[in-house]
């Protein structure tokens, strides 16, 4: 038993939640296997379809990787974005990749993945670490896989670069939920009822 108030835990998850953003920029100061550790260890408890825990990781140091992984992702977002690309650390001068892949003779092994990805974040987040999901890279999976190794019996689903942020962030900016939220059909405003009553009917 502990003393936590029943409204604490979720405050405290809240308080990660709301301030976990996408960080591109980093410092050159390099990260402990130890933190990636705890993260990871943090992330695997996401949930699975029927607890198949489909995900592997690799944590990629190797500079001329990294290298090499972050020329295909500059290639295709100057075919993206032109001169407007996020601007962002160079691959090999970020700390270290992470990898995310599944088994994929799994079933719902994709559907499974993003859970533990955004595990992930938010655990290197409440680190003071920051990162980013990426998926550009996809388009040309063929090239990434002998970077990373994977056999055929794998699949790469994100990349995410780590490392202390450059600089300090604020949180994101996020619409309102009463723009975004419904009640029983799409258009129907959600007007939350903050009487206790469940029905929503009106």
């Amino acid at each position: 038993m502990t003393n936590q108030a029943p409204g604490d835990g979720f405050a405290a998850v809240e308080r990660v939640m709301r301030a976990q953003r996408a960080v591109r920029l980093f410092d050159g100061r390099p990260v402990d296997d130890a933190l990636i550790e705890r993260a990871l260890r943090a992330a695997v408890h996401a949930p699975s379809g029927g607890n198949s825990q489909p995900w592997r990781f690799i944590v990629v140091r190797d500079r001329e990787t990294k290298r090499r992984l972050g020329v295909i992702f500059d290639e295709l977002g100057k075919q993206l974005y032109g001169d407007r690309a996020p601007e962002r650390t160079p691959w090999q001068d970020v700390p270290l990749l992470i990898a995310v892949c599944t088994e994929t003779d799994r079933a719902q092994a994709g559907a499974s993945i993003f859970p533990v990805v955004q595990n992930l974040l938010l655990a290197l987040h409440a680190q003071g670490l920051g990162s980013v999901l990426t998926t550009r890279w996809k388009v040309r999976e063929a090239e990434v896989r002998p970077l990373l190794g994977l056999p055929e019996t794998l699949e790469a689903h994100a990349i995410l670069p780590v490392g202390w942020p450059a600089r300090r962030h604020g949180r994101g900016r996020r619409r309102p939920i009463e723009e975004v939220t419904f009640r029983e059909s799409f258009g129907r405003p959600w007007r939350p009822d903050y009487s206790g009553r469940t029905g929503g009917a009106s």
